[in-house]
């Protein structure tokens, strides 16, 4: 496989040396003069193994600042710098520009987009050229060649199993961690999030420690034990029960009186989120103008017959609130006693899920039941936010 690369900074340059480290010879194209001087002449730089590594496989790298250069690769890695625009978004002109140039003289290539860019854009940057992939990279500065040879999982954008699985091949010469195929889009998420959800880990980290040393205890202790109780949610409706959003509050109300007002910012945040949820999916529902909703499920989660705080509750009564005119009808075998004592007399409790659906112009899951199958709504519209009925296609698989 003959590789190229576009750019060749501070991450480009550490990606095509692992790559020539694993045999590839690269082909690397960078504008500015500046640095094809330098790794030509071998100078320094800062980055770790770099040197090192330029020393020991730069015979495997050609650069250029002609494109022409990569006229006979089979798969061409853009690198190149997307800076920050007014709105907070992305900059997508230096890759656009690498590719508008590239498609010029090898229009038939793989070409593998690895700068961060903003979910959609893959779609626009298809536009210029077919054959295109995201291959975003998860490393640190520091850490680059070290991250690229031993990552947690690389992740392919592809539009076809062929190209994701020709980029697929790449990374296992590297390493032998985890390689996962998704749609482009899904990629552009996993990445921007992914980096959204270590914020979030940081400032929650900082807002414990503010309130640990407010109150004298040790925030190391404090955070291993949080962190030994890790759990992986599903996209659904928000929290409810007993514990979490009283625990929410509460915590929200101490930091206030310690003077932690990050805390109590955060908290008021949650319950305000939590709150748009049953407020998005109320607006949903009525969208469809319907006659009739059946709610399959109202606890507050799976396996329980409580519901305190239940989101499907609090959906319900917006509904109603909204258009008292639609009529409801509710199945719930197990939270049915509890449901009852929290909603209106005018909802229909039904003795089983058959019956409710019959009642109903559009069915609502208000708890994730793996039992649930299309065949059961037929005719009908579902509103599913855990997509128990319609189910995630497992395109998501580890090549």
């Amino acid at each position: 496989m003959k590789l190229g690369a576009i750019g060749l900074g501070r991450i480009g340059l550490p990606m095509v040396l692992t790559f020539c480290k694993a045999g590839f010879y690269v082909k690397g194209v960078d504008a500015r003069e500046q640095v094809i001087e330098r790794i030509e002449c071998r100078k320094h730089f800062v980055e770790p193994q770099v040197c090192e590594y330029l020393e020991k496989y730069g015979e495997s790298l050609e650069v250029s600042t002609d494109y022409s250069t990569l006229r006979n690769c089979d798969t061409v890695f853009i690198v190149t710098q997307t800076p920050s625009l007014e709105s907070g978004k992305f900059d997508l002109q230096y890759v656009e520009s690498a590719l508008e140039q590239l498609h010029k003289i090898n229009s038939e290539c793989i070409v593998v987009v690895s700068s961060t860019i903003n979910t959609g854009d893959m779609d626009r940057l298809r536009v210029v050229h077919e054959r295109i992939c995201y291959n975003p990279e998860f490393i640190a500065q520091g850490s680059v060649i070290r991250d690229f040879e031993d990552p947690k999982f690389t992740l392919i954008g592809s539009y076809t199993e062929e190209d994701g699985e020709r980029v697929a091949e790449v990374w296992r010469r590297i390493h032998n961690k985890p390689v996962f195929i998704v749609d482009p889009v899904e990629a552009e998420i996993v990445k921007i999030s992914l980096n959204v959800s270590f914020t979030l880990g940081i400032t929650f980290a900082n807002i414990v420690g503010e309130l640990c040393e407010r109150f004298g205890a040790d925030p190391d202790l404090v955070m291993r034990l949080i962190h030994r109780d890790v759990r992986k949610y599903r996209a659904g409706l928000g929290f409810g029960g007993p514990c979490f959003p009283r625990d929410t509050t509460c915590f929200g109300a101490i930091c206030s009186a310690a003077g932690v007002q990050s805390g109590f910012g955060l908290s008021k945040l949650l319950d305000n989120i939590n709150e748009a949820t049953v407020e998005r999916y109320a607006r949903k529902i009525l969208e469809k103008k319907p006659d009739s909703v059946a709610f399959i499920g109202v606890a507050y989660k799976q396996g329980v017959g409580l519901t305190d705080e239940s989101q499907s509750i609090k959906i319900i009564r917006r509904v109603l609130e909204l258009n008292p005119d639609v009529n409801v009808s509710v199945y719930d075998r197990l939270a049915e006693e509890s449901a009852r004592k929290e909603l209106p007399d005018t909802v229909c409790f039904c003795g089983s899920l058959i019956e409710a659906v019959n009642k109903a112009d559009i069915v609502f899951i208000g708890v994730p039941d793996p039992s649930l199958s299309e065949e059961i709504f037929k005719g009908r519209e579902v509103i599913d936010p855990w997509r128990c009925v319609s189910r995630s296609d497992p395109r998501i698989r580890q090549s």
